[in-house]
């Protein structure tokens, strides 16, 4: 099957909360300033996949909320995440984080160049997001730099 990616605009918020929650992710996503999604559409327009990105501050980004369908294989997931990282270093973000609460994504986030890192740096306390997501059992906090 086709899907598409694109910048998700304020018009699509509505249809990113309904697929957070559909994927029992937290869903009261906003579109702003600080927040940009990127969504996979498959051919009839229906969601099939999102990942966003909140900045922190000028250089660093939290990924958040991604929710994938079950029709979607990994090599969909990696365009995913290959284009909001684009997307941030677009926005001058070089230093991107992602909490990950289950040990089964940490393999797939290494193979995407993320590393845990020890020290939780005090820009990710910033994000409401993060502190929710720190606050599960085996949250652990993964780095990657731009190259």
């Amino acid at each position: 099957m086709y899907y598409q990616l694109r910048i998700a605009t304020e018009e699509d918020a509505p249809a990113i909360n309904a697929f957070l929650k559909k994927g029992q992710a937290k869903g009261g996503v906003t579109i702003a300033e600080r927040t940009s999604f990127v969504v996979m559409e498959d051919a009839d327009g229906e969601l099939a996949g999102c990942l966003g990105l909140e900045r922190l501050n000028e250089q660093e980004g939290l990924l958040r909320s991604l929710v994938i369908s079950d029709k979607l294989g990994q090599g969909h997931i990696v365009s995913l995440f290959q284009s909001v990282q684009t997307l941030g270093e677009k926005q001058g973000v070089d230093t991107f984080y992602v909490v990950a609460n289950h040990s089964s994504s940490h393999d797939f986030l290494a193979l995407m160049g993320f590393t845990p890192i020890e020290e939780i740096p005090e820009s990710v306390w910033v994000s409401a997001h993060a502190k929710e997501s720190l606050g599960k059992e085996q949250a652990v906090v993964l780095q990657k730099t731009a190259s």
